[in-house]
């Protein structure tokens, strides 16, 4: 299979050897091609480690047809490349020791990096099963992938705006693939010009035409276009190529008939481009050239689901109608989340949000995967609408109403139930003339009475009789018949990127926010002992941002705390109890244990820290002064006031001193002391 070297395609020796070519025949057309300057090109020489290439383009004909060129497809890893659900599953969740989190851009490295891993796997079992069908060898193959893996960083950026960081030299790359095959996911945590003359000229031709054909301003017809080349023939017409500059050369092409011009501009194979570009209606542009599949109906309830934006029928004033943003579960035909205003912005972010509460109070898991149209969602498709953050699997589908099975539903909405209310208006050209305007005066519904009949219209929708279930409503099919390999709502996927924003601080364990209290812990448990103390070492006393999103009752369904982009933890509920201990139940004794617990692993942290404290005394003899020059008089000792010294007294005897018989005043007789 052809690769890509330094931005040129290129095959190797095995590629050519001995299915294409004898050693003798390929080594005697590349020295014969050195010489003369055309034919076969070699890109590198084999030998002292290094493979032999030849440029892909230079082959014949007849052997770039048998191995086929991958431009033509797309890049090799295009056709195996896609994001790596389980890798987002295993990253966004995997803790370290100390129970902290990847960082978000390490985090998207690792998910790029494994499944661009993935797609070399499956290309590499495809290689070496070519090869072995055509009787090649196998060697080289691991440098070819490193090659390609190289190269796809443009695919990636351009589509995806993501490049991979697997390293270009192709030993490093096989070494860091064999380790992710061997450790899987942890294993990545640490760091010839064609010889047909007549062919070219006839393809040039060809080419010529339909880039005049394809004028979408002019729309000239195929008789114009012959006119017009008939004209660039003579000299009297002159052709440019818009993208390269060049100016075409009436010499290189040659006489044809009106005939020519018609039978191929009419074939379909160029038509599919040339209506492309001159088509002003993208619809019937796809239902004349687009093949629709033919899909079956879901089986499970949450396996699928559908949304689009639609305006209901009705006017609340004059020349304006409210919006509605639907979502419709594609098994059970059930409406699932609705939200609407008097405009479009700021609607989208409003519904994905209801969408988590209604579900959340559901008690079920979010759908597997999403289809909606391109215009709203496509902002998105890098944060929460990337596949394996909200939906398993996201396809947003650009300016295609075939394309999203909601639309079918509104049709039956439309006509089955709004139909029926005061102030329907007609499509100005309906089909049927049940459906046409009668000419009555349409009155306007005021905007309050017009959601709720709405709202009634979503919830007549879903107690009517199943498609298929007929015995049972869309709503009971929706809840009694979900698809039992639903993953759990992985909030840590998209919560930073739909939820709210508050910042604040942890204070002994406690954070505030949303006018409660909240204490430190992961996946719904409250952190005590080790884990406790370590997340309290990462963000005690320090500020921090929570993300966070309520429920239909504005309670808080899910609270994550940030450093940064850094997760640490989860926030939950300080719990409570009554205080009174004769009216406490079960549920109140163990909310009282876990704030114990709670406490006790501070306080026992906070005393055994004390206990390594010694006690140490200060002397501090650092100067405050550079010198004592300055000098207040009065803060000064008093002058001696004459020359006489005063007299001193003899240091007493302490052997005359009978210090058993000291007494004091108090114990001499009153007679003894006058």
């Amino acid at each position: 299979m052809p690769h890509w070297f330094k931005d040129m395609l290129v095959v190797t020796y095995e590629e050519l050897v001995p299915t294409y070519f004898s050693y003798n025949t390929l080594k005697t057309a590349l020295g014969r091609a050195a010489i003369r300057g055309y034919g076969m090109k070699r890109v590198m020489h084999g030998g002292n480690g290094r493979q032999l290439l030849v440029d892909f383009d230079t082959l014949p004909n007849n052997v770039k047809a048998a191995i086929g060129d991958p431009r033509k497809s797309g890049h090799p890893l295009e056709h195996f490349y896609k994001t790596d659900v389980d890798a987002i599953e295993f990253y966004t969740n995997y803790t370290f020791d100390d129970n902290s989190y990847i960082k978000d851009d390490a985090q998207e490295r690792y998910i790029t990096n494994a499944s661009v891993l993935r797609a070399t796997i499956l290309l590499k079992a495809a290689r070496e099963q070519e090869r072995l069908n055509k009787n090649g060898s196998l060697m080289g193959i691991m440098k070819t992938l490193a090659e390609d893996a190289t190269s796809f960083n443009k695919i990636l950026k351009a589509k995806y705006e993501i490049e991979h960081s697997l390293p270009e030299n192709h030993r490093r790359f096989s070494d860091v693939l064999r380790k992710f095959i061997n450790e899987g996911y942890p294993g990545l945590i640490h760091g010839n010009h064609k010889n047909d003359n007549a062919s070219i000229a006839n393809e040039r031709l060809i080419s010529l035409l339909n880039n005049m054909f394809a004028d979408k301003v002019m729309k000239p017809t195929a008789t114009e276009v012959f006119r017009q080349y008939d004209g660039f023939l003579s000299g009297y017409v002159e052709i440019i190529n818009n993208d390269t500059a060049e100016i075409y050369d009436p010499k290189e092409f040659r006489k044809i008939s009106k005939s020519f011009v018609l039978q191929y501009l009419n074939e379909w194979e160029h038509k599919a481009a040339t209506h492309s570009v001159r088509s002003g209606d993208r619809q019937k542009e796809m239902s004349k050239f687009k093949t629709p599949h033919s899909l079956e109906h879901p089986k499970f309830a949450g396996s699928i689901i559908s949304i689009d934006d639609r305006q209901p029928p009705f006017e609340y004033a004059k020349g304006f109608r409210m919006w509605f943003y639907n979502a419709i579960d594609l098994g059970s035909e059930a409406f699932t989340t609705w939200v609407y205003g008097k405009t479009k912005e700021g609607i989208i972010l409003d519904f994905y949000r209801q969408m988590i509460r209604n579900y959340h109070e559901w008690g079920l898991n979010i759908p597997a995967e999403l289809e909606c149209e391109s215009s709203l969602n496509s902002s998105f498709k890098n944060t929460f609408l990337k596949e394996g953050n909200l939906f398993q699997h996201v396809r947003i589908e650009a300016n295609n109403a075939r394309g999203k099975r909601i639309e079918a539903y509104y049709r039956p909405l439309r006509y089955g139930l709004e139909k029926k209310r005061e102030g329907w208006l007609a499509r100005p050209f309906a089909m049927s003339e049940s459906n046409q305007s009668g000419g009555a005066q349409i009155p306007m519904i005021p905007y309050n009475e017009l959601a709720e009949g709405c709202l009634l219209d979503i919830q007549t929708w879903n107690n009517m009789p199943h498609s298929i279930h007929k015995d049972k409503t869309r709503w009971e099919v929706f809840l009694e018949n979900q698809n039992p390999n639903l993953k759990p709502t992985n909030y840590k996927a998209f919560l930073k990127d739909l939820g709210y924003k508050t910042e604040t601080s942890c204070n002994v364990g406690i954070i505030k926010f949303n006018n409660r209290e909240w204490l430190l812990g992961d996946n719904g448990e409250i952190y005590l002992g080790e884990k406790l103390i370590n997340l309290m070492k990462e963000i005690e006393g320090r500020g921090v941002e929570v993300y966070w999103l309520d429920d239909n009752n504005g309670e808080v369904i899910k609270a994550l705390v940030y450093q940064g982009d850094q997760l640490i933890c989860e926030a939950l509920p300080k719990p409570k109890y009554n205080r009174a201990k004769i009216e406490q139940t079960d549920k109140d004794v163990a909310a009282r244990e876990i704030m114990s617990s709670y406490v006790a692993t501070i306080e026992g942290f906070r005393k055994s820290q004390k206990k390594t404290l010694d006690s140490v005394t200060i002397i501090d003899n650092i100067p405050v002064t550079l010198n004592n020059k300055f000098q207040i008089k009065s803060l000064q000792p008093d002058a001696v006031k004459n020359d006489n010294t005063g007299e001193i007294m003899p240091e007493p005897n302490e052997e005359e001193w009978d210090l058993n018989n000291i007494k004091t005043s108090v114990n001499t007789p009153l007679k003894d002391r006058f």
